[in-house]
């Protein structure tokens, strides 16, 4: 945040407009810390017992596989906040282990894990998440209710914490706090290797991340027709599997749904086979590429990439292993390139 705050000695506040913008209608509390530094946390509840602020800093310049390293080498315990471009996350740790993760996005939520997992009908999930008020109280609300077992419970859990690092992976700008406060509304599930989550989410970006392009004209249009095809490939793969509505449900808003791509993509529809409105797309990524001062093929690389990995997870939810697999292959085959 640029700008600065006085405090004069009477106690009265003073604030540059930049200051002033970024604070403006929040609640704050103000984190221990040594003299003279000052830190902060938007809290929804003020009246939250004080934390101690145990490592903050910018994403650019520390990545977040270092800062997990870090908690799981110091076996620390508190809440690892990643602040992204548009969205917060957050992850439990106790004694270097994760225990839990939320996010303020909808879509990244542990109940809509569940939907899409195929575990439970989003009308009874929405239904037992307005009773509970979270998505984990909601997640043990559907165990006692006999929409969940206990196992699908845990496979969720995991599922989602996996999702939230793989995203957190893909945030380039922004920063992180680590405090000492206590998360009572973590899952209460055994303690989960922060490494090999950590391990899972580079290798699910890794594996359709594409490689090798070429700049120079044209290399837009060949990553984009890669991934053309490919969602074809995905999307009647679920039609034939009779989960076509279901994968068209999901992607109805993926690209809304994360706004790290939505500046660029919003409004952007797959048809019901899976295309894209390629002049659309390709124009409106040389777009912000020169806002951006990005290559285009990187563009189209991180949100591309991203919206796969998403159909893949859902469409896996509704085929057999076996065809989930060729599908995962064949597109892997699609857009990577050696």
């Amino acid at each position: 945040m640029s700008g600065w705050i006085r405090v004069g000695a009477d106690g009265r506040l003073e604030a540059s407009p930049e200051a002033l913008e970024r604070l403006s209608e929040g609640v704050f509390t103000l984190l221990s810390v040594p003299a003279r530094l000052l830190l902060a946390v938007s809290r929804e509840d003020p009246s939250a017992p004080p934390a101690r602020a145990l490592l903050a800093g910018d994403l650019a310049r520390v990545a977040f596989p270092e800062i997990v390293s870090l908690v799981v080498h110091s076996r620390a315990s508190g809440v690892l906040r990643v602040i992204g471009a548009s969205v917060t996350r957050r992850v439990i740790f106790q004694d270097g282990e994760v225990r839990g993760a939320s996010s303020e996005r909808v879509g990244e939520r542990l109940s809509e894990v569940i939907v899409r997992m195929g575990l439970v009908k989003q009308a009874e999930m929405d239904g037992v998440r307005r009773e509970a008020g979270s998505g984990r109280r909601a997640g043990r609300l559907a165990v006692e209710r006999g929409l969940l077992s206990e196992r699908e419970l845990w496979n969720a859990v995991q599922e989602h914490v996996i999702t939230l690092f793989q995203a957190v992976l893909l945030e380039s700008q922004g920063c992180f706090l680590l405090t000492d406060e206590s998360a009572e509304e973590a899952p209460t599930v055994p303690g989960l290797s922060a490494e090999g989550l950590l391990m899972e989410g580079i290798r699910r970006l890794d594996e359709l991340r594409v490689r090798g392009v070429a700049e120079g004209d044209g290399a837009p249009e060949r990553m984009l027709a890669a991934f053309a095809g490919a969602f074809r490939d995905i999307f009647a793969t679920a039609q034939g599997a009779g989960a076509g509505d279901a994968l068209r449900r999901a992607a109805a808003s993926v690209f809304e749904d994360d706004p790290t791509h939505a500046a660029v993509f919003r409004g952007v529809a797959f048809a019901s086979d899976g295309d894209l409105p390629a002049g659309e797309v390709l124009a409106r990524v040389a777009t912000a590429a020169a806002r951006e001062g990005r290559r285009a093929e990187a563009i189209l690389s991180d949100a591309l990439s991203t919206v796969t990995l998403f159909l893949l997870f859902v469409a896996g939810e509704h085929l057999e292993p076996t065809v989930h697999h060729a599908l995962h292959a064949r597109v892997k085959r699609m857009v990577s390139r050696s």
